[in-house]
């Protein structure tokens, strides 16, 4: 059995996200962490703030989408999980598809949705676009700082080692080097999201009516015990969260 490991650039990125919820706009951003002064600066580059110290990263996908006429709620789920082995990280891959065909919709008429800007966005982006009426679209992403390494989750089918994609109805999974991602799309609508090189994201297009989605990712970081033995999980969780932007009330 050959074994396949993933890089994923992003951890130091995703490292500061504690808790974000995406919806239809989104707040302005102000920095509320100290100004760091060049000098400082200078004598970090090529540093990691906690490299070394990570032992398992998680992340567990979930999209839940009810559309008219569908006779039940069409699920998808996606969990990684990577456990450090030797210097190297090792996945544990899962899926599950549950009711995996959506009606075929053309949208309504005239409507138009386009999210090429957010692609330009680094770190974490959020979307939700909508073109029509009694829609419900929720984002939902969380960062889980805990010690050592929590058990992996082991639900649904294994992935097949050396596949990329999986696709089953109107959903395609992705885990690919530097890439993790969901996508469900029934013509006029799509819902998405994953990690890649610029960080992660979620985006829901609905160009129609009456659909309900809610878009979940929760990730979490395991930290080696030894390295981390005189700090708390609290404090550990204070840290990481105190560099991330504060939304202006």
């Amino acid at each position: 059995m050959k074994t396949h490991t993933l890089r994923l650039t992003m951890i130091a990125t995703l490292v500061g996200c504690a808790t974000i919820s995406g919806f239809t706009e989104a707040a302005p951003f102000q920095l509320s962490a100290p100004v760091v002064s060049d000098s400082v600066l200078a004598k970090m580059i090529g540093k990691g703030v906690i490299g070394g110290r990570i032992v398992y990263f998680g992340v567990q996908m979930q999209t839940n989408w009810t559309a008219p006429g569908d006779q039940g709620t069409l699920q998808g789920n996606l969990n990684v999980a990577l456990n450090s082995n030797n210097n190297m990280f090792v996945p544990t891959i899962t899926y599950s598809i549950r009711n995996g065909r959506l009606p075929q919709n053309s949208g309504n008429p005239g409507s138009m949705v386009d999210g090429a800007g957010l692609s330009n966005i680094k770190g974490v982006s959020q979307g939700i676009q909508i073109a029509g009426q009694g829609n419900g679209v929720q984002n939902g992403m969380t960062l889980n700082i805990v010690k050592g390494t929590p058990a992996s989750p082991n639900v649904g089918n294994s992935w097949a080692p050396g596949a990329t994609t999986q696709q089953q109805g109107d959903v395609t999974m992705a885990v690919q080097p530097g890439q993790l991602s969901m996508l469900i799309s029934n013509g006029a609508n799509t819902v998405q999201q994953g990690i890649g090189a610029a960080g992660a994201y979620q985006l829901a297009q609905i160009a129609s009516n009456g659909n309900i989605v809610s878009n979940e990712m929760h990730m979490t970081l395991g930290m080696d015990t030894a390295a981390t033995r005189n700090i708390s999980q609290q404090q550990l969780q204070s840290i990481l969260q105190s560099a991330m932007p504060t939304p202006l009330q």
